[in-house]
């Protein structure tokens, strides 16, 4: 009898079932109310009610008002929820000492509500001496590295990021703008791990020899919360103080499996609706590692559970990638390849995870870096894109990061033979959007994102596979007066933004490159392309946006596009419309589209940019 034949997406997806809690032990909830509920108030009515309980304020910000309530074993939480009813209106109750799978009722925002940083410093710009060797290549573009290539990508000045972790040695390394602690009354100091994810995010000037990260300009704050297992608590309220605050990216890589709450949902809600003037404030969190086997299996888990934090829509899940550019594979001791990861439906990219230099000062080192190191670096990747185009939405950020990931090889690398489980390196293939449960959909490319973040005309190349001619055109908007001239920054940022929301903008600008493409180096075609064919479909592009664009301009937009509308109008239809087509001589009297093919013949020329990869073989 032949075994059935396994599905190219199949693998052992079988998670470790986390404790699911509620053993008759003390009770421990956090009451969420509408409004704030006074805790002496609180208390009195726990203690007319006959139950000796200890209240205190969790979290009172805005619209999340949480207090946490703890009790004997009696204490039924349907009866904590009735007390604490008679002086709030209770919007749930919800252990606090473990995790659930319930969820918040949806948390009432208004824009009143909106998180702006006002104590939160931004940096200036820096220079430095840029170094892609040795521990150095998770930065480079080649290779499994994330592109944080800054000539191209900025250096995320103005850009702000929160990482939370339970343990700080080596932060006086660190430049830190604040370090807070949540439900801490000092700074934990028995390992590194904090410290190196903000140093490789951002950076740890202050280390011998100092060290760049991904984002060397951007400004981070340190929030820390207790070790793991102490409730489940201290992560929603890290993360809504972090997003109060003013951070546009948060990064946790502590262990989170089995942690859903619904102040979870609170949070991740506050982060997407309140973050960056209600913009979006990104999380980024890792697929974290379970080697565990399941009842039944001799094979290890590996799954990223559907039911734990990293798996939320609302969440950037990195897993780690090697210096190959794959899935980051190690050597045990018998000297068999196993991974460092988990896998699952909700993993979305792959970020530098393996052996990278050591951020903190002293002799040069590797660190495995895992997935908590490439949750770190994806954070600091996320920085660079934000300050590139600090008005892109939570959602344009996360459709952006994906259509600019870096395509990979679902099939494992032969290198790694042998391999300690075979199951290990499962699933084999794609689906037909890219996604693979090893890879998400891709690797990040900081460059690539950066490049389409800020530029309409560098997204369409980007999106066709011209990596190359998108910083090229970069290049040269930054210096040619005349290009720089055709549009202004803020009209560019929105552009993309718009590209990326109307199917039929997007098609336009990609048709347009394509055909500049065509054009470049052979003027016999230009000569037989009808005069006037490029400006009139740039003007329809145009047109549409102030017709029915999904994402309304603001009205000095407005503006800009209806005088360029006149300019072309003017230049190559002349001054009224005439009932019949003017000459082909005036159409091209100002010779744009002449111009327009002598640019194209600069950035698809041969000669590569430094740091930027290879044309068609990234789309």
């Amino acid at each position: 009898m032949t075994r059935p034949r396994r599905p190219s997406w199949d693998f052992d997806y079988r998670p470790i079932v986390s404790r699911a809690g509620g053993d008759g032990g003390p009770c421990d909830v956090v009451v969420a109310t509408r409004v704030q509920a006074p805790v002496q108030r609180l208390h009195a009515a726990f203690e007319a009610a006959g139950a000796a309980v200890a209240i205190d304020e969790a979290l009172d910000l805005g619209p999340i008002h949480w207090v946490r309530v703890r009790g004997p074993a009696t204490l039924d939480p349907a009866r904590a929820a009735e007390i604490a009813g008679s002086i709030a209106e209770v919007r749930y109750v919800a252990p606090a000492d473990h995790g659930t799978q319930a969820w918040a009722p949806p948390l009432e925002l208004d824009a009143s509500d909106r998180a702006r940083a006002s104590a939160w410093r931004a940096r200036e710009a820096t220079r430095a001496e840029e170094r892609f060797d040795g521990g150095r290549w998770f930065l480079a573009a080649e290779g499994g590295g994330v592109a944080a290539i800054h000539e191209v990508t900025g250096t995320g000045v103005g850009a702000r990021v929160a990482v939370i972790d339970d343990d700080a040695a080596g932060a006086d390394a660190l430049d830190l703008d604040a370090e807070v602690l949540v439900g801490l009354e000092r700074r934990p100091s028995a390992q590194s791990h904090g410290a190196s994810m903000v140093a490789w995010a951002v950076g740890a000037p202050r280390a011998e020899p100092p060290f760049r990260g991904v984002a060397p300009d951007a400004s981070p704050r340190l929030y820390l919360v207790p070790k793991p297992g102490s409730d489940v608590l201290s992560l929603p309220i890290a993360i809504v103080r972090a997003v109060a605050d003013g951070a546009d990216a948060i990064v946790c890589a502590t262990y989170v499996e089995g942690t859903w709450s619904p102040m979870l949902d609170d949070a991740l809600a506050y982060a997407e609706r309140a973050g960056r003037g209600g913009l979006g404030a990104v999380v980024v969190l890792p697929t974290g590692r379970e080697t565990s086997s399941p009842a039944g299996s001799v094979h290890a888990s590996l799954t990223l559970s559907f039911g734990d934090p990293a798996a939320d829509p609302r969440v950037v899940c990195v897993a780690p990638g090697s210096r190959s550019g794959g899935w980051f594979f190690y050597r045990d001791r018998k000297k068999l390849a196993r991974p460092f990861a988990n896998r699952g439906p909700s993993v979305r990219l792959l970020a530098p995870g393996d052996d990278i230099a050591h951020p903190l000062g002293g002799p040069p080192r590797l660190s495995h870096a895992e997935s908590s190191g490439a949750s770190a670096i994806a954070c600091g990747a996320v920085a660079l894109v934000l300050a590139s185009n600090p008005s892109l939405r939570l959602r344009e950020l996360l459709l952006l990061l994906e259509m600019t990931a870096t395509p990979v090889d679902a099939t494992p690398d032969p290198a790694w033979m042998p391999f300690a489980d075979a199951y290990d390196t499962l699933p084999h293939a794609k689906d037909r959007d890219g996604h693979n449960a090893k890879h998400g959909h891709g690797a990040l490319s900081a460059a690539r994102a950066c490049l389409a973040a800020r530029d309409p005309v560098a997204w369409a190349l980007v999106r066709i596979g011209e990596d190359q001619a998108a910083a090229r055109y970069a290049a040269i908007r930054r210096v040619d007066p005349e290009v720089r001239g055709a549009y202004s920054d803020e009209l560019g940022r929105h552009l993309v933004r718009v590209l990326m929301a109307d199917a039929r903008a997007s098609h336009a600008a990609r048709a347009l490159v394509r055909h500049a493409r065509l054009l470049s180096g052979d003027r016999r075609r230009l000569a037989s392309s009808p005069p006037g064919a490029l400006v009139k479909q740039l003007a329809i592009l145009l047109r549409a946006l102030l017709e029915d664009s999904p994402l309304a301009a603001e009205l000095a937009l407005r503006a800009e596009i209806e005088a360029k509308l006149a300019e072309l109008q003017a230049r190559h239809c002349g001054p009224a419309v005439r009932a019949e087509p003017p000459g082909d001589d005036r159409l091209d009297a100002q010779g744009l589209e002449p111009r327009v093919v002598a640019l194209a013949d600069r950035i698809f020329g041969t000669d590569l940019p430094s740091g930027v990869s290879n044309g068609n073989d990234s789309a």
